[in-house]
């Protein structure tokens, strides 16, 4: 099969559940995304959910976020380039008692979009046929987050996500049209744990294998749109991979640093084309804060702060039996208005090497990001 990079987002969602997201969004996107080891008294972590026991009892925060890529997807020596924009996360949180902070809210779970053309050969003839593949839709996640304060210095948290979608996918071999839709639904939960001491955080993640169930349905038209069969069946062959995560972030005076690293076992998923194999994968992210005009990073919201970060992974992507590496740097700024926190933040990646049947992609991204912090049951003095 020829790939042809065409795609709404990449011709590899078209494997699995889609391309699977990531990222967070969230305040920390100019620093590559950290999570595992941040924590603060007005920051809804989705990455780490131990983080939110740290919320402050006076403080709602509603948090939005948004991001548009432009993406170049390059394959022997042809470029075809694509732009998305979409709203990449709705949550809120508070502190629901002592020790115990809470948040809920919608984001992306993955991403399906993809056109790709290919010549197939008729079978019993020497001639070809062309065959259309288009896809689209994607899962995303109703979650509720929960995180618990142990003891001063130790707390975990819980995820629990609603998974929900549709996976969309188009044939068209000239004579007949074959369209494939499957519906997800499922529940799935993470979890996390952070030691937090004198401006050190260490955190952990984890979230279990889980197998996906889809109602699958195939309808079957002739090439003038004629229904001829509709079949429908429930698959199983599908999966959330199991996933490890550990970070840490250290906070002193103006500046806070960190990094994640992330596995993700992958293996047992059929990709369904020859030249495609599928592996385990990981990403490690690192990022620096600096705040300006204050010593303390994150803790006097009527200042600004500036972000780097640089992250490296191997996809779970094999072409041509062969692994790609990819990089990316990101920078940020945050400044307040108005009693909210607004994050802008821009990243570019690419290939650091990929073997020669892989599709690269290069990208930029801007991402958005706005915490409205409110305040909660505070009691006004009077002369």
């Amino acid at each position: 099969m020829n790939l042809q990079a065409q795609a709404t987002y990449s011709p590899y969602s078209m494997l699995g559940l889609g391309e699977i997201e990531n990222r967070d969004y969230g305040r920390t996107a100019g620093m590559s995304n950290l999570g595992i080891g941040v924590r603060d008294f007005d920051y809804l972590n989705i990455v780490n959910p131990a983080g939110i026991s740290g919320l402050d009892s006076l403080k709602f925060i509603f948090d939005l976020s948004a991001a548009g890529k432009l993406s170049y997807f390059t394959r022997n020596g042809k470029t075809d380039d694509t732009f998305n924009g979409n709203m990449k996360k709705i949550s809120m949180g508070f502190r629901l008692a002592p020790g115990w902070g809470i948040s809920l809210g919608t984001r992306p779970f993955s991403d399906v979009g993809y056109q790709i053309y290919s010549e197939e050969p008729i079978e019993g003839s020497t001639e070809t046929k062309s065959v259309y593949l288009e896809g689209s839709g994607g899962l995303y996640e109703l979650y509720l987050s929960n995180g618990f304060k142990v003891t001063d210095n130790f707390s975990v948290g819980i995820n629990t996500k609603y998974i929900s979608g549709t996976l969309k996918q188009t044939e068209n071999q000239s004579e007949y049209l074959f369209e494939k839709e499957s519906r997800v639904s499922r529940f799935y939960n993470t979890f996390g744990i952070q030691y937090h001491t004198n401006g050190l955080t260490l955190g952990a993640t984890y979230g279990y294998k889980q197998n996906i169930s889809m109602d699958n349905k195939t309808t079957i038209y002739d090439n003038g749109y004629n229904l001829i069969q509709e079949e429908k069946d429930r698959s199983t062959d599908q999966f959330i991979p199991e996933t490890f995560g550990a970070g840490f972030s250290h906070i002193r005076k103006k500046i806070i640093w960190g990094m994640d690293f992330q596995y993700q076992k992958w293996e047992g998923i059929d990709p369904g084309i020859s030249s495609i194999k599928i592996s385990d994968s990981y990403r490690i992210n690192a990022g620096l804060g600096y705040t300006l005009g204050s010593n303390r990073f994150y803790r006097y919201r009527d200042q600004r702060q500036m972000q780097v970060g640089a992250s490296f992974c191997k996809p779970y992507i094999q072409a041509g039996g062969g692994n790609a590496y990819n990089y990316s740097v990101s920078a940020g700024y945050s400044f307040p208005f108005s009693g909210s926190l607004f994050n802008l933040s821009v990243e570019y990646g690419n290939s650091l090497s990929a073997p020669a049947n892989y599709i690269k992609e290069s990208y930029f991204m801007l991402t958005f990001n706005c915490s409205i912090i409110d305040q909660w049951f505070k009691q006004r003095k009077f002369d």
